[in-house]
């Protein structure tokens, strides 16, 4: 589980670092004991077959020595030229004399063999023979082929016919000397007999070891099993059949019935006779395998007791973790912690913590900006308390204002986009751009922070002075600077509104109100223009203002004959009666305002949609409302307005037939007042009435009822405003019930009552 993979981890580390260490020197303190005790056997092994060889070649050196002195002594000679004869019975019984010294318990002789093939005689144990008259004479007398002369060999008992051993054992090893010794023509030979079994006793073996001599020829001449001796090496299975030593002793591993074993050897000097000793390396290690036991069961247990410690550390350790991760884990993303670990979530969560941290600090400073912006806001709209006024500007840091003793609003607005390399798209990124120039170019100690409102930028400049005189010469310096920054930077031309001065901050709102006045005389002043509001008007009342209503005819008629050169010059003579006759800005909106409204009006009536004049989805007022110079809001009614309507109405003119909704129109506008059905126009018109519903309903968008109840609306309207019919009358003739039907349902459409639409509406015309 990802949730304990931190704790697993932990486990498993402190398991291997306790664990690796205590297996590392168990290992090898297993290897290192036991190679030191069998290094140490492997001494002892030597140094035994050493001594075995000690002990043995002493007793041989004896026997040797003794038959040396018995064959170089007088006797010797005298016997050797002599045939031993009854007569030479003294000599015979001074040989047996010497030849017990011979025979002894130390040197395990048994019988000493003397023969003299030139005498022809035999001396044995048994007696004296002659020799051509013995029985084993012939193998006697090939010893004397012999290559040198002194020789120990291995006698099998079993090939004389006269016994020349008297124990059990099967072989003899003799000694043999070829007589006389200081002669080269030798006609004698001299026998030590030693029966090998006594050879073998003289061999201590323990458990399954095994203690051997071989011959030069690497037959056995000594075995604690006397079945071995008399057999080769090889016989045995724990040599090769080629076995050779070159060194004088060493030892090796060779495999015994699936068993390793080490031999042991040495090759004595004296006689070439090689020591052996084969011991299984089973039972050398025997000893090692109890350290190993015991190391593993002193392993086992420091391993359970580092594991058991490693546990609860790894677990404490790890419980802060836990409590940190559960935190994360019951107060974040579940899904989160199914792909991560623990640190990776911790990491996660740590950087989380301080990017937020960084984020809420930016978000905070943001939103400072924002209240900053919207206290502002406020301040210019008139919706602040006086009374937090003052505390307001100490919290964002503009209490400089409430030591200003002048104060002015400036009002900036950019002229117009076109011919320029902007369009609107790039509105909000040049209005932080004149925000920015304003602020380089006004001192902070002179200004509170810029703000925007519904496309204006407005700035509240003071000073201490009290001083009307120089806050008009400084603004005036000022907003030429500003013009020429904007002019310069961004190929932009703007136009500024300037406020009377006022003297206390709570006054700002009459100010901005006064600027924005001052801004919406660019309609008859133009472009790039700073116009101060104590130079408007002079005092004076506005004049009574009358709607060129007789050139809103003129051009609805144009429209409607689809005559555009009389249209465009309807409109033009409508623009100057507005103009000339409008007094105050407001004035002039009002009167655009109601022009577009009759246009629509007129495009409805005559049932043209918003895509057919390509309007659909724009916001005509808006576009409408932000236009501030005469020439564009004349080029703007042509252009999106009355040439779409143009070529609508052209294309009626042209048909030669009319559509089937446009004669269903014709038919709704001269039948609305009397009780007209889609299934009267459907049997005027020779069609099936849903086949009418459906045509209709595609080309206009509307269905016959809805389009019936928006004419008869329109109607209604035109003749609240332009009438002094009553509503009861009006209700009548469009065919309402009664007239509380015809409220309820102007109500639902308009959003208020036909009375409250009649004093609106009227007020304003």
């Amino acid at each position: 589980m990802h949730s304990r993979s931190l704790l697993t981890k932990m486990i498993v580390v402190g398991c291997l670092i306790s664990i690796l260490p205590v297996v590392f020197v168990g290992t090898f303190s297993y290897v290192r004991s036991s190679s030191q005790v069998q290094k140490q056997v492997n001494v002892a092994e030597m140094q035994y077959i050493k001594q075995v060889n000690s002990n043995i070649e002493q007793i041989l050196m004896t026997v040797n020595h003794t038959l040396t002195n018995l064959v170089d002594s007088t006797i010797m000679a005298d016997v050797l030229r002599t045939p031993l004869r009854a007569s030479d019975f003294k000599i015979y019984n001074d040989l047996r004399k010497e030849i017990s010294h011979l025979q002894s318990f130390d040197t395990k002789v048994e019988d000493v063999i003397l023969l003299n093939a030139e005498q022809n005689w035999l001396i044995k144990n048994s007696g004296l023979y002659r020799m051509n008259e013995h029985v084993d004479h012939e193998r006697f007398a090939a010893f004397f082929a012999l290559e040198h002369s002194t020789a120990w060999v291995l006698l099998d008992n079993r090939h004389f016919q006269d016994k020349i051993s008297n124990s059990n054992c099967a072989y003899t090893v003799s000694l043999v000397k070829k007589l006389p010794v200081r002669k080269a023509n030798k006609k004698a030979l001299a026998f030590a007999n030693i029966p090998a079994c006594a050879i073998a006793e003289l061999i201590q073996t323990e458990g399954s070891e095994e203690v051997m001599i071989a011959d030069a020829s690497n037959r056995i001449i000594a075995h604690s099993d006397s079945e071995w001796i008399g057999k080769s090496l090889s016989e045995t299975g724990y040599f090769h059949s080629d076995e050779s030593w070159e060194e004088a002793s060493g030892q090796y591993r060779t495999m015994y019935e699936h068993h390793p074993y080490t031999v042991t050897y040495y090759k004595s000097d004296f006689n070439q006779w090689t020591y052996l000793s084969i011991v299984s390396i089973d039972e050398l290690t025997r000893e090692s395998k109890e350290i190993g036991i015991f190391t593993f069961v002193i392993g086992m247990i420091i391993i359970v007791v580092s594991v058991c410690f490693v546990w609860l550390s790894s677990k404490r350790l790890y419980s802060p973790v836990h409590k940190l991760l559960q935190f994360i884990t019951e107060n974040g993303n579940g899904e989160t912690r199914k792909s991560k670990n623990e640190l990776q979530m911790i990491e996660e969560h740590i950087r989380n913590l301080f990017s937020s941290h960084t984020r809420m600090e930016s978000e905070i400073k943001d939103h400072t900006q924002q209240i900053r912006t919207l206290f502002l806001n406020r301040l210019f709209t008139g919706t602040i308390r006086s009374a937090e006024l003052k505390e307001r500007l100490t919290t964002f840091g503009l209490e400089r204002a409430a030591n200003w003793r002048t104060m002015s609003v400036l009002t900036l607005q950019i002229d117009t986009l076109d011919n320029t390399r902007y369009d609107q798209a790039d509105i909000e990124l040049l209005a932080f751009a004149v925000s920015n120039i304003v602020e380089e170019t006004v001192p902070n100690e002179q200004r509170l922070p810029t703000v925007w409102l519904d496309h204006t930028l407005v700035l509240l400049i003071g000073t201490e002075e009290d001083a009307d005189a120089w806050m008009n010469d400084y603004v005036y310096r000022v907003t030429e600077e500003l013009q020429a920054h904007i002019q310069e930077y961004l190929d932009l031309i703007v136009s500024i509104g300037i406020s009377l001065p006022f003297h206390a901050v709570k006054k700002a709102p009459r100010a901005y109100q006064e600027g924005l006045e001052a801004l919406k005389h660019r309609m008859l002043l133009g472009k790039g223009v700073i116009v101060p509001f104590r130079n408007l008007n002079a005092g004076k009342h506005s004049v009574l203002y009358h709607y060129p209503v007789r050139a809103e005819l003129g051009l609805v008629d144009a429209i409607k004959l689809a005559d555009e050169e009389d249209a465009v010059r309807q409109l033009r003579i409508w623009m100057d009666q507005a103009f000339e006759r409008a007094q105050s800005p407001q004035e002039y909106q009002v009167s655009i305002m109601r022009l577009l409204n009759k246009l629509l009006v007129t495009q409805q009536e005559a049932g043209i949609s918003y895509e057919q004049t390509g309007a659909y989805g724009s916001p005509l007022y808006e576009e409408l409302l932000s236009l501030h110079m005469r020439e564009e809001i004349e080029e703007w009614f042509k252009d999106k307005v009355i040439v779409p309507l143009l070529h609508v109405f052209s294309d009626r003119r042209d048909s030669q037939y009319h559509t089937i909704s446009e004669q269903i129109i014709d038919m709704i506008q001269r039948y609305y007042d009397t009780e007209i059905t889609l299934e009267e126009c459907a049997s005027k018109l020779h069609y099936n009435a849903n086949y009418l519903s459906s045509v209709f309903k595609k080309e206009t968008g509307l269905t016959f009822s809805e389009y019936l109840t928006n004419y008869r609306l329109a109607m209604a309207k035109s003749w609240l405003v332009d009438t002094e019919m009553t509503i009861r009358e009006i209700a009548e003739k469009l065919k309402y019930n009664n007239s509380q039907n015809f409220i309820r349902s102007f109500r639902k459409l308009e959003g208020m009552t036909p009375g409250h639409y009649r004093e609106k509406y009227k007020e304003t015309s």
